[in-house]
């Protein structure tokens, strides 16, 4: 909020929608739509003075992926980037750096001193099966990478040019009926947004699970195009 990506309409909608489902609360408003993972963590970098690393590019050394396991890289989603023996500090990528139970945990199966940067949850999970099930990953998949041109659909509310006349005139005196409008369309608004946030949501679930199945080799281009046709 204080870094402007954030409006308290958005944060209550977040912590409602995390205190019945749970999880964290940075991956509830990314699933909702209502912050980019890129603009996540440099808000948090810049708001806990914590350094970000791009995995997409970074090359881990043999050092550091040996320090930590794959099942409690996996358990935990952090990622090594850095280690010192001699030291025993372990630095970790997280997409969640406020979690520190989770890193004293971590800790303690490590048996080193934990040192934190920031990035993106996908890209942690994308490092760890590219460095250590050697996986070939991309940031993304869409239906583009399998050769399908598919059209896209925006859900636009009427211009303020075309309705603020209405509405200032309905706003100065409104009657019972118009009252009754003015509340409908609200109404409206809010379930237009509800439907944007769970299409956003949809899309970049199926992006994911594009994304597995390809690098898996559990689906290939012309199995999707036959399934889609």
């Amino acid at each position: 909020m204080d870094a402007g990506l954030l409006s308290e309409t958005q944060l209550r909608s977040a912590l409602a929608e995390q205190r019945k489902w749970g999880g964290r609360l940075g991956l509830t408003l990314v699933q909702m739509g209502f912050v980019d993972e890129s603009s996540m963590v440099h808000a948090l970098s810049r708001q806990l003075a914590i350094p970000t690393v791009d995995l997409e590019t970074f090359n881990p050394s043999p050092v550091a992926l040996q320090a930590l396991r794959v099942d409690i890289a996996e358990r935990y989603t952090v990622f090594p980037t850095a280690a010192d023996p001699a030291n025993k500090l372990l630095t970790v990528a997280t997409a969640d750096p406020t979690n520190v139970e989770s890193l004293q945990e971590l800790a303690f199966h490590t048996g080193q001193r934990i040192q934190v940067v920031v990035a993106a949850a996908s890209s942690i999970e994308r490092a760890i099966r590219r460095n250590y099930h050697h996986e070939v990953t991309s940031p993304t998949a869409t239906p583009l990478t399998f050769g399908m041109d598919e059209p896209t659909f925006e859900l636009a509310p009427p211009s303020e040019s075309d309705t603020a006349p209405v509405m200032a005139r309905m706003s100065a005196h409104p009657s019972p009926r118009e009252s009754e409008l003015l509340q409908r369309v609200e109404d409206l608004s809010q379930q237009v947004s509800t439907l944007e946030r769970m299409v956003a949501q949809q899309a970049r679930s199926l992006r994911a699970m594009l994304e597995l199945l390809e690098t898996r080799g559990l689906v290939t281009r012309d199995d999707y195009l036959a399934k889609v046709r």
